[in-house]
């Protein structure tokens, strides 16, 4: 599996957020990334009751992600009521396939438009480097335990930053 793909390009990206008592709306801008995939999982966790919620991630304006991103995502998907993707491109799918995430969260393949709602953006704030590497290990240790051929992919980079935690325990 190769995770390359015209998304390899440099640039920069950040998420547009709203949250409803039931609904979080997000919208990708440019790439989701590790550098700004961080803001929004840091949204994420201060939302209460994210079980009872319905997330819906707009990718109209997505660029490309990363394994991070994907990982965060996939984090996501286990604890809400249901996360779907719209406005997905064929290699937005495709790459979501090839990790086994399509499994967790609802593709939508026809255009949607969301509802005319005020997006807030998230800004990125600094983070310690530990933090960081906390946050990008478990985006990652969820792809690996979603499947055992994504362990071939990302394995070696998830016990290479568990023994730069300190958590010497391999895969």
């Amino acid at each position: 599996m190769s995770l390359s793909s015209s998304f390899s390009k440099p640039g920069q990206g950040y998420f547009l957020v709203a949250a409803s008592d039931d609904i979080v709306f997000s919208r990708v801008v440019g790439l989701g990334t590790m550098n700004n995939s961080i803001a929004f999982q840091q949204f994420i966790m201060n939302l209460e009751r994210k079980a009872e919620r319905k997330f819906i991630f707009d990718l109209s304006q997505c660029d490309g992600f990363d394994s991070t991103f994907m990982g965060i995502l996939l984090g996501i998907s286990r604890e809400a009521k249901l996360v779907v993707l719209v406005n997905a491109l064929e290699e937005h799918s495709r790459i979501l396939s090839e990790v086994g995430i399509d499994r967790m969260v609802h593709l939508c393949d026809s255009p949607v438009e969301l509802p005319a709602i005020e997006l807030q953006r998230l800004e990125s704030r600094v983070v310690s480097h530990d933090e960081r590497q906390r946050v990008v290990l478990n985006a990652h240790e969820n792809l690996v335990r979603l499947d055992s051929r994504n362990e071939e992919e990302f394995g070696q980079f998830v016990n290479l930053l568990r023994q730069e935690l300190g958590e010497e325990t391999p895969l």
